[in-house]
């Protein structure tokens, strides 16, 4: 009886073994990065709830909303993992695979898909031979491959700046002549723009320290906001940032800003500037 008991408990770890060990450790830990990710965590408190299950060669990623279950598997193969059969909705899950990955390599968490997100048509022109992945986002056709054995080189921030397409809604504000406000991330700039009938504000937060890159997204704002020229008449009188608080006609300009839920925003860890705009003022 107790050898029987024995080789009961021998085949049970052999078949927990070829389940856990026939898993490639390197999806185990992308799984696990991804399980991590702050987007996934502040996502399910919305009742959106995305987990990455690595077994064997696959990784597979479950996004659960309400009564409706999709699946996007990415399959390795000889250090390859890839999907080339992406759908619309599966860009985010793909991102966050992807950063996941840069974890993996040694980046910290975000970096690599913030990177991407960033450069796009940059992104576009790396090749699964030479940075170690290929990733396509066209209308016919979306796939990833990437090389889990090359580490993916990230795209310089410093060039990157926000560019006035993003600001897409205070265009819509402006056409409806009505108050509103738009805010986000791009990139490493955080933003948060305000339309009111008297006073409009500018708010822009940047990793680490404001650069250039700053200052380019603040002309960027001001052009869908006024104009071209009243962001090339802010950069007259604005060459550079101020150090502190100071008002040039319509513009007050405060580089020692910090907003009370900076922790629990868009502009967590950011250096930040905001301008108060006197719409009387403007020219």
């Amino acid at each position: 009886m107790k050898r029987k008991i024995l080789n009961i408990i021998g085949l049970l770890l052999i078949v927990l073994c070829v389940t856990a060990c026939g898993t490639n450790s390197k999806l185990s830990k992308i799984a696990k990065y991804f399980n991590e990710s702050d987007t996934v965590k502040s996502y399910k408190e919305y009742g959106y709830e995305l987990k990455a299950t690595a077994k064997k060669d696959t990784l597979t990623i479950t996004s659960k909303m309400d009564d409706n279950t999709t699946t996007t598997v990415f399959t390795l193969k000889d250090n390859i993992l890839q999907n080339t059969k992406l759908q619309d909705e599966e860009i985010l899950t793909t991102l966050l695979v992807i950063d996941s990955i840069g974890q993996l390599q040694g980046y910290e968490k975000g970096k690599l898909s913030q990177s991407f997100n960033a450069f796009p048509d940059k992104v576009k022109e790396y090749t699964l031979e030479n940075e170690g992945i290929e990733l396509v986002f066209d209308e016919n056709k979306k796939s990833l491959k990437i090389d889990l054995t090359k580490k993916v080189p990230l795209i310089d921030m410093n060039e990157y700046y926000i560019q006035p397409e993003i600001f897409d809604y205070i265009e819509e504000i402006k056409k409806n002549n009505e108050p509103g406000n738009q805010n986000g991330r791009s990139g490493n700039i955080a933003y948060d723009i305000s339309l009111d009938k008297d006073i409009n504000t500018i708010e822009i937060g940047q990793e680490e320290e404001l650069s250039t890159s700053a200052y380019k997204s603040i002309l960027s704002a001001l052009e869908v906001m006024y104009s071209k020229e009243v962001a090339n008449h802010f950069k007259e009188i604005y060459p550079e940032f101020v150090n502190g608080k100071k008002t040039i006609e319509a513009f007050t300009i405060d580089t020692n800003y910090k907003r009370d839920d900076q922790e629990n925003s868009v502009f967590k860890d950011t250096k930040e500037v905001f301008i108060t705009i006197d719409n009387s003022k403007i020219k």
